[in-house]
């Protein structure tokens, strides 16, 4: 058993290995000559050019990985049916359910290897490539912004700031008002600067007047600087509401999500419905692998063909499906939460009915 479970693991890996290397130099070679244009005008160096596509390939392994798990795991049941090898595994007692079995075990680790690739070497990769093509084609970047005002559900206060300037990370004319758990203001603070401390993970404040509300006493108390540890939004949230949730790291991304949720509704559906594609989009293969293993490879010539022809059927219904809710989602029609599992129980179902429709075919021929 370990040496068909090996075999299996192991043909798998080496084709899904072959076709992620091809894919990826084909969308690189895409991504390069899209962008050559823009390299031309902006006398961009060799150096940059090279540093631009090697800060894609994170991002084109993601978006090769479903299509390639559809081809290799296709391509590997097609041939262990033309091959006769299914029959072989049959006489010896072992069923064709063990062997998709086998399949979605090792597709399911990797699938969790790559969301946290996702999460992490891609999202660094994304940051830096469009940081490194924002300077080479001299497009400026302006995530400066005024009149901000946060609501931060977690510490139970609302931050409001004249203006921020990314450059410095810096806040200016701020007014905290700190609140109990019966939502009653019991502190305002007012301070002229706030300095963002990395080190701390919190706002350091300058020129403050602390006014405290106790039992309908007031006290204020003036302070050079301020530090408090619940005065802790990142500086990316007090961004443009236009800031990119794609590019933010996932507990920024929380924190953003759920103050533009009380802040603007219609930009929370489009950021919220753009945060679960994120997230999902590493679990596509799974989706691929139900296609893959769903299709009926017997009794049929060039059985391969068939195969693929059949398996990007079913993936562009998975695919078309997916965009058309998470466009109705970004419109506020649909929860983004159900928009994104929508498609992945559709494809089930159309799958099932799919090969239903084949059984019943084949019957009839037969």
């Amino acid at each position: 058993m370990k040496i068909i479970n090996k075999y299996i693991y192991s043909n798998i890996i080496k084709i899904l290995f072959s076709t992620l290397i091809l894919t990826t130099l084909l969308l690189l070679s895409v991504d390069l000559f899209s962008n050559f244009d823009s390299y031309v005008q902006n006398n961009a160096s060799w150096y940059d050019i090279l540093n631009i596509t090697l800060l894609y390939i994170p991002q084109a392994l993601i978006i090769v990985f479903a299509p390639s798990t559809l081809f290799a795991i296709t391509f590997f049941l097609s041939q262990m049916h033309t091959n006769n090898e299914v029959i072989a595994l049959l006489s010896s007692g072992i069923s064709t359910k063990h062997i998709y079995k086998m399949i979605f075990i090792i597709i399911s680790i990797i699938s969790i290897c790559l969301f946290l690739f996702n999460e992490n070497i891609v999202l660094e990769s994304k940051i830096k490539y469009n940081n490194l093509k924002n300077t080479v084609f001299n497009i400026n970047t302006n995530f400066d912004n005024s009149n901000i005002g946060l609501i931060d559900s977690y510490n139970n206060n609302v931050v409001y700031a004249n203006r921020y300037i990314e450059k410095d990370q810096t806040l200016y004319e701020i007014v905290v008002v700190q609140k109990d758990t019966k939502n009653k203001i019991i502190q305002r603070i007012d301070a002229k600067k706030g300095v963002w401390d990395d080190k701390n993970k919190n706002w350091i404040l300058s020129d403050v007047l602390i006014t405290n509300i106790e039992n309908e006493e007031i006290d204020t108390l003036k302070q050079d600087s301020y530090e408090n540890k619940k005065i802790s939004l990142e500086p990316s949230l007090f961004r443009s509401l236009d800031s990119n949730v794609q590019t933010m790291y996932f507990s920024n991304a929380i924190k953003y999500l759920s103050i533009q949720k009380k802040v603007n509704l219609r930009l929370w559906y489009e950021n919220m419905s753009d945060f679960l594609d994120r997230l999902l989009e590493p679990f596509s293969i799974l989706i691929m692998t139900i296609i893959a293993c769903s299709i009926d490879y017997r009794g049929r010539k060039n059985v391969f063909l068939f195969s693929v022809f059949n398996s990007i059927i079913l993936a562009v219904v998975y695919y078309v499906s997916k965009m058309v809710f998470q466009i109705v989602s970004k419109q506020g029609f649909i929860n983004p939460f159900f928009a994104s599992i929508i498609p992945y129980l559709l494809i089930i179902i159309v799958t099932l009915i799919f090969n239903k429709i084949k059984r019943i075919s084949s019957l009839r021929n037969s």
